[in-house]
């Protein structure tokens, strides 16, 4: 069994700043534990849900924006029970790792020591992550480094669309993936560079050989939270008959046998 929990499911600068969805990103239950994209408000999510940061074993990081990485020191922290232990494994953005023109790095000198092992992986990469492999995927994004991932395990494929225009060539990385995570920030008629749309989704699935059981929606921008995602999800549903979630705080996808989804509740704290 497999358990993807979401700590939000907010992007782009307005939700970031306002958090009307917040942008903790998602923590995958695996042999390995695998948190990915912990935006602001990661760690403090994951506490309200009783996940323990000092478990997570990968830190995934799709590229250098704020709403994708503003947490990863705390979380590394967590990770090496408050730089005391020196383990786990980061892998992300050459952005992320070494910075670019307009940005540090992600994590400090000493976070990045504080780790077992560091990558900045091109697509195509793999990583051997306990009994599940990682392959890193391509984006085309305004951060020209961003990634994505598509993780094989043994009940199926779990794939990581992060920000991305649409591009032919996402179509065959992630084509039959029984689970796809999509970062889809605009609702239909509202498109803009480097991310995807409602419109673009359906193109990507209606190309696919093997569509996924179940899309996820993620990474909601403003736009999309006042168009109404749960509209969009239903349509997304209707025209391709792919099963189509909205994230938010708190949303587990289970994958067994069968794929389950529930919302969780918050941990009450004195």
């Amino acid at each position: 069994m497999i358990e993807i929990t979401f700590l939000g499911a907010g992007g782009g600068r307005f939700v970031t700043i306002t958090q009307v969805r917040s942008t903790g990103g998602f923590f995958i239950k695996a042999s390995k534990n695998i948190f990915v994209d912990p935006g602001p408000g990661a760690l403090v999510r994951m506490i309200r849900y009783k996940l323990d940061p000092r478990k997570i074993d990968v830190l995934f990081i799709s590229h250098r924006h704020t709403d994708h990485c503003n947490d990863a020191e705390v979380i590394v922290e967590g990770m090496t029970y408050g730089v005391t232990k020196k383990r786990g494994t980061l892998i992300g953005s050459r952005s992320v790792v070494y910075g670019d023109e307009d940005h540090t790095p992600a994590l400090s000198k000493y976070h990045l020591e504080a780790l077992e092992e560091v990558h900045a992986p091109n697509p195509g990469d793999r990583f051997r992550l306990g009994n599940e492999e990682m392959i890193i995927t391509p984006s085309q994004h305004s951060d020209p480094t961003t990634i994505g991932f598509r993780l094989k395990t043994s009940l199926g494929d779990i794939s990581y669309i992060a920000d991305t225009e649409y591009f032919p060539e996402l179509v065959s990385w992630h084509d039959g993936s029984r689970v796809l995570i999509a970062s889809v920030t605009r609702p239909r008629d509202m498109k803009i560079p480097y991310h995807l749309s409602t419109d673009d989704i359906v193109y990507m699935l209606k190309a696919m050989k093997q569509r996924p059981e179940v899309l996820v929606m993620t990474h909601l921008g403003m736009k999309m939270h006042f168009a109404g995602p749960y509209k969009e999800a239903q349509y997304i549903q209707n025209v391709t008959g792919v099963k189509t979630y909205v994230a938010k705080e708190g949303f587990r996808v289970t994958i067994d046998k069968e794929i389950k989804v529930k919302t969780l509740r918050p941990a009450r704290f004195v």
